[in-house]
């Protein structure tokens, strides 16, 4: 059998008034009002579900801050810093040394404790030198 002996025959048929009524079926199909993703959104359900959950959060912000709210002193609150984070805060803020020297207390301050220590042993500051300081950045000895 050779390919000159087949019979050109078209096999495929269409339809009777298949391409006069294609465009009313795909217009047909374009209205039909199906979900793009397969499922549709119940919003009394997610009403069910969305307000315990923003309840809950609430009662937990509300609990959480309640609790952050102790009663503790300015020394307590500063007790739980550390010292590498003060030494921070200062260095980024633009507070100087005179600002924090003048809110220190000196009253409180215990200096013959200090006197004692063994850096202020190295030191060789007497009486004089002292003066001498206080002469010259204006302390009082009232202070001391």
């Amino acid at each position: 059998m050779k390919l000159g002996d087949i019979k050109k025959k078209n096999i495929y048929t269409v339809p009777e008034n298949y391409f006069e009524q294609l465009p009313m079926r795909i217009q047909a199909r374009v209205n039909d009002k199906k979900p793009v993703f397969g499922f549709s959104l119940n919003w009394n359900l997610s009403y069910k579900i969305a307000f315990p959950a923003i309840v809950m959060v609430l009662v937990v912000f509300y609990f959480g801050i309640k609790s952050n709210n102790s009663t503790l002193s300015a020394d307590e609150i500063l007790a739980q810093v550390s010292t590498e984070d003060l030494i921070a805060y200062i260095e980024t803020t633009d507070i100087t040394a005179d600002e924090i020297i003048e809110e220190l207390d000196f009253s409180e301050i215990d200096f013959d404790e200090y006197e004692q220590s063994p850096l202020m042993q190295d030191m060789e500051i007497n009486q004089d030198n002292i003066n001498a300081l206080m002469d010259e950045y204006g302390i009082e000895d009232e202070i001391l």
